[in-house]
């Protein structure tokens, strides 16, 4: 016993002696980052003589996970241990949760203001509506409408043009509002963080080390906290006359650690180590007999109150597992790794990417500033242009605005991953839009706004009554006649897609016929589906008017009412 009592005291006095060195000249050299928190490494180089040293990291930020920590180096020195405290601190100011409340203000404002826009938008739009009704409105005894067709003419188009402008630019502000909207929600998170405890905590790391020759070394810090994120955003310029989609992929990084990410390498992770790296167990699920009401009354009330204890351990265990396992923190890493071998660059790349089979890392190419601030930085990942094919689409029963989409196949290795975009059309910006997720190798279709050069009218020509059909007896037929007046204002041919729809039966009795266009089954250039949703597939040579009738029936018998919903 006394060889090994001298052996340990020999240890711990070689521990308590060791050389305690503050690593406050470390840096924060290479930063991973993922949708909800960051891997960060603080790298320090100094010169050591040889013997033990304890490495003194200190202020590492409070959301630190300490389950994270670990630490690699090059030189002349061998790694003993990290050992890692939580202290109470004081670090947040006034003069933080001034500012940051000065700038929640603000947001709502700014909300308030586009929600208002929107509904002004809104109004004007039904204005619009209401002017065209009365100047065509018949009313018995009162002056006709001028009919001149010029002014005609003249009016529908700024009619029209002013719908597709009003139609624009709600969409946009709505589009304005979810940002607005997700700011806010990310301050007053980072607000109620703030105000919960004024006392943050923070962490202090000591790594020790031994060194067997003197001479310079190198000692690497890496943790996980929890905070920082990254999503993504795009620009889609779209070339008609090339038929080229030009995808430019950014990335928006923010981060209130503390600490500023000072020219450092940074990463960009798809990889969702939050969700955990294992999927949850099942366990089991049992379900038993209830004890009748009786028994209680002769005496058996512990036996069912212990059987009533161990069904409900049966229920809490198995919620249990299912959580528990989402939030093991030492399985929620290791996903955080996961890369593959082959690196692919884009038309001007800015970022390489390695594939993994779970997840895509994004390598910026260059050294970026992150500050410690609730604002967010726009990083360039790349940008890649694809082939594509252009079609415009357009539902006239519900706005007259054509809109433009192109179908493409993503040939990068860049997976998409959702976020909003914007969207420039031949060099202009058009409209506010969103990318799906895409992976490498997918086809996606995106949306670039509506098109003026491009002009669908959905014009009534009549509503008239009919008697005779196929029920026999006496049946009322009410004609509804229709006209698409097609304008091609591009100076090249387009593919065009009118969408309308016919209206369902309800009842036996009543019978809605399509006229025209003739219909047997679906073609290439019209298509019908279950729900009576119909598709005109047009190509409308460059500078063509057309017009393309449509006309249905409505059949019931005489005395039936008809109600439309």
């Amino acid at each position: 016993m006394r060889p090994l009592l001298l052996i340990l005291c020999t240890l711990a006095s070689t521990h308590l002696l060791a050389d305690e060195i503050s690593a406050k000249a470390a840096r924060i050299t290479k930063v991973t980052v993922y949708a909800d928190r960051a891997e960060v490494v603080r790298t320090l180089t100094t010169d050591l003589k040889p013997g033990e040293h304890t490495l003194l990291f200190e202020d590492l930020p409070g959301e630190t996970d300490l389950s994270s920590v670990r630490a690699n180096g090059s030189g002349a020195l061998t790694l003993l241990d990290i050992r890692t405290d939580k202290i109470q601190t004081a670090e947040i100011t006034d003069e933080q949760i001034r500012k940051l409340s000065d700038e929640l203000k603000s947001g709502k404002v700014r909300l308030q203001e586009l929600v208002q826009r929107r509904a002004r938008n809104s109004s004007r739009r039904a204005s619009l509506d209401k002017v065209l009704g009365r100047l065509t409105a018949t009313v018995e005894g009162a002056a006709q409408p001028d009919l001149d067709p010029g002014k005609w003419s003249a009016y529908l188009s700024y009619h029209l043009e002013a719908l597709a402008t009003l139609d624009r630019e709600i969409l946009e502000l709505k589009v304005a509002e979810g940002t607005a909207k997700d700011d806010i929600g990310r301050m007053e998170r980072e607000l109620g963080r703030m105000n919960g405890g004024r006392s943050r905590s923070r962490n202090v790391t000591r790594v020790n080390v031994e060194v067997s020759r003197p001479g310079s070394v190198e000692v690497e810090l890496s943790y996980v906290v929890i905070g920082p994120g990254w999503s993504p955003r795009y620009d889609l310029r779209a070339d008609t006359s090339d038929g080229k989609l030009t995808v430019n992929y950014q990335a928006l990084v923010s981060q209130r650690t503390g600490e500023d990410w000072k020219g450092v390498d940074l990463r960009l992770s798809t990889a969702q180590p939050g969700v955990g790296g294992r999927e949850p167990q099942l366990t089991l699920w049992a379900v038993g007999k209830a004890q009748p009401v009786e028994d209680f009354k002769q005496g058996n009330r512990r036996k069912l109150a212990v059987a009533d204890e161990q069904a409900q351990s049966v229920w809490f265990a198995r919620d249990g597992a299912e959580t528990g396992k989402l939030q093991r923190g030492s399985e929620s890493f290791s996903v955080m790794a996961v890369a593959g071998r082959a690196e692919v660059r884009m038309a001007r790349p800015t970022a390489a990417v390695k594939a993994g089979a779970t997840a895509a890392l994004f390598t910026i190419q260059r050294k970026c500033d992150i500050p410690s601030d609730p604002r967010q930085i726009k990083v360039d990942i790349g940008e890649a242009t694809f082939d594509a094919t252009f079609r415009h689409s357009c539902s006239p029963r519900l706005s007259p605005a054509v809109y433009l989409k192109t179908t493409t196949v993503n040939t990068s290795e860049f997976p998409f991953l959702a976020g909003p975009a914007s969207v420039f059309l031949d060099g202009s910006y058009v409209a506010a839009s969103s990318m799906d997720t895409v992976p490498a190798g997918q086809e996606f279709t995106t949306f670039l706004g509506s098109d003026q050069a491009v002009k669908v009218e959905r014009k009534a020509l009549a509503l008239r009554d009919e008697h005779g059909g196929l029920f026999g007896g006496a049946v009322l037929r009410s004609v509804h006649d229709h006209l698409f007046k097609i304008t091609n204002g591009r100076r090249q041919e387009i593919d065009l897609s009118i969408n309308d729809q016919l209206p369902i039966s309800a009842h036996e009795d009543i019978k809605v016929v399509l006229q025209e266009p003739a219909y047997e089954k679906d073609t290439d250039g019209l298509k019908i589906d279950d729900q009576k949703f119909i598709e005109w597939r047009l190509r409308i040579p460059a500078g063509e008017k057309r017009e393309i009738p449509f006309r249905f029936a409505v059949e019931r018998p005489e005395g039936t009412l008809v109600i439309s919903r």
